[in-house]
């Protein structure tokens, strides 16, 4: 590879100023790695100002369980009275816990495509306006958030609700939501109220898992009551595949046949893929359960290149529920495996000379 261009060089660069982003830079600063630079595609926790805003599906924020808390900051230190913070809240937290940890972090920087030097022992991030960092290590912290699953045969017959500025505002009084229990319980708790009904087609029975102990467990024991109040119709077993607009009305075509009919455009919660494309020459993937996951090891290294780490939900193997708790985890796990992988280096070199 050309050395023409000039490169900025850090030890670490963490790519994303979310809150896996920020865990991981904030855990190398704890573990004495101090040569961290972050950047961020827009500014620091972008991503949840991209969400439509009345979105909730954080969990509760408490001085004594903070399920939302990264960094050991509670989010309550900052917002004491608000239990269930909004994404723009979060936003607001993720900002302060970047000031307070005193994090190195460049605003508006897109990457375009990561590589690695073999030659150089290092890696080469270029970007959009052809300025070029370059690491030892890599952790790629991008998340999920910015590309909605939007695949579906639909030919523009649906809206995904990531797309929505406002999800309680719609202007109809019927509404259908596809989605997973994960993704649509939220936004049918947000769409269902009086004078409307929502209907929720989802393609697996809708069987709450126990023990209810996260934010979207508690949401389907809540729309659960909806249905029984009348206010949500639950259509269970129809995997959608195709969606199309007849007359003054939408079908949605299952996988077996089955047809239904909506009025207006469905609301797809279908999740997120992983925003992985800029190091998709450095990772390989597995399916599990006929879904892709990144292969990753205990310390989500890449298995394809070392010195690579994926953070956050995006690096999971199995089990992904997308906590914001355990990214406290992703944090030290990969701070210390960076850590453990400089001292062994710092021994070789002793050795050699």
């Amino acid at each position: 590879m050309s050395e023409e261009v000039s490169r900025e060089f850090h030890k670490v660069i963490v790519v994303g100023a979310g809150p896996g982003g920020l865990s991981v830079a904030a855990a190398l600063s704890s573990a004495g790695i101090r040569d961290v630079l972050v950047l961020e595609k827009g500014i620091v926790g972008q991503a949840w100002l991209d969400y439509p805003e009345d979105t909730r599906l954080l969990s509760s924020s408490r001085f004594d369980n903070d399920e939302n808390m990264i960094a050991d900051i509670p989010l309550a230190k900052l917002f004491p009275h608000v239990e269930h913070p909004s994404h723009v809240t979060y936003q607001r937290y993720l900002e302060y816990v970047a000031t307070t940890k005193a994090l190195r972090i460049r605003e508006h920087q897109q990457v375009d495509r990561v590589v690695y030097d073999a030659a150089q022992q290092k890696f080469v991030l270029c970007m959009n306006d052809d300025v070029q960092y370059a690491a030892t290590y890599v952790v790629w912290a991008t998340g999920i958030f910015s590309k909605p699953k939007e695949d579906l045969d639909a030919e523009g017959c649906y809206i995904h609700y990531a797309r929505l500025p406002y999800i309680d505002a719609l202007p109809y009084h019927e509404v259908t939501v596809v989605g997973s229990a994960n993704g649509a319980s939220g936004v049918v708790m947000s769409v269902a109220k009086m004078g409307r009904v929502v209907t929720l087609v989802t393609s697996r029975p809708y069987e709450i898992p126990e023990p209810v102990d996260c934010l979207w467990k508690e949401h389907m024991v809540f729309v659960k009551d909806l249905e029984k109040q009348g206010l949500v119709k639950i259509i269970e077993n129809f995997r959608v595949k195709r969606i199309y607009h007849q007359d003054t009305h939408y079908v949605l075509e299952g996988s077996e046949g089955q047809k239904l009919s909506s009025k207006h455009k469905p609301i797809i919660c279908t999740g997120f893929s992983a925003n992985v494309d800029p190091v998709r020459d450095l990772i390989s993937e597995v399916c599990r359960e006929h879904e892709e996951f990144i292969d990753v090891d205990a310390s989500h290294q890449s298995s394809r290149q070392a010195g690579l780490y994926i953070a956050g939900t995006i690096g999971k193997t199995d089990h992904d529920q997308g906590f914001i708790k355990q990214y406290r985890e992703f944090g030290t796990a990969i701070a210390h495996s960076i850590k453990n992988a400089e001292e062994a280096a710092t021994k070789i070199s002793k050795k050699a000379t």
